[in-house]
């Protein structure tokens, strides 16, 4: 018998999935307990538009992705730090510093998706690696300069 899961069954399948379960086992306790139901027509359509609608959504989340890359591409940011003798920092630039840099600029990226390579102790020009969902990933320059001390 086919049935639609409702809730992850241990040993068949996992929530939206639907499985192969003998007849008695389906009937007794699967669908006396609200695990799962049995696949009809509305099962199969509720499932073709759930699909269609998770494709849309992807579609539409990847476009808003690259249009932001596109942005970072153009983008630079500079960030302002004390410095210490031979031009090195004093700690060193985070992901949390320059995403609420990017914020200022008017582009929101999560602190978590910023991946630093190596430290960033000194003074200079650095590509920093944003990686965003769908393995799609982005670039944005960071230039560090000393505080002015007046």
């Amino acid at each position: 018998m086919q049935i639609y899961l409702l809730k992850d069954l241990k040993g068949h399948g996992k929530a939206g999935q639907i499985v192969n379960l003998n007849d008695g086992y389906a009937k007794n306790f699967v669908i006396k307990n609200k695990i799962g139901k049995l696949v009809d027509n509305a099962v199969l359509s509720d499932m073709k538009a759930k699909a269609e609608s998770a494709a849309f959504k992807n579609q539409t989340e990847i476009a808003e992705i690259k249009a932001q890359i596109e942005q970072l591409k153009q983008t630079t940011v500079i960030l302002h730090s004390k410095v210490g003798a031979n031009q090195k920092l004093f700690g060193s630039i985070t992901g949390a510093e320059i995403s609420a840099a990017l914020a200022e600029k008017g582009i929101h990226v999560d602190k978590r998706l910023i991946v630093i390579a190596e430290p960033i102790k000194a003074i200079g020009t650095y590509n920093v690696t944003v990686k965003y969902n769908h393995q799609l990933t982005g670039a944005v320059k960071v230039v560090v300069e000393e505080i002015n001390a007046k």
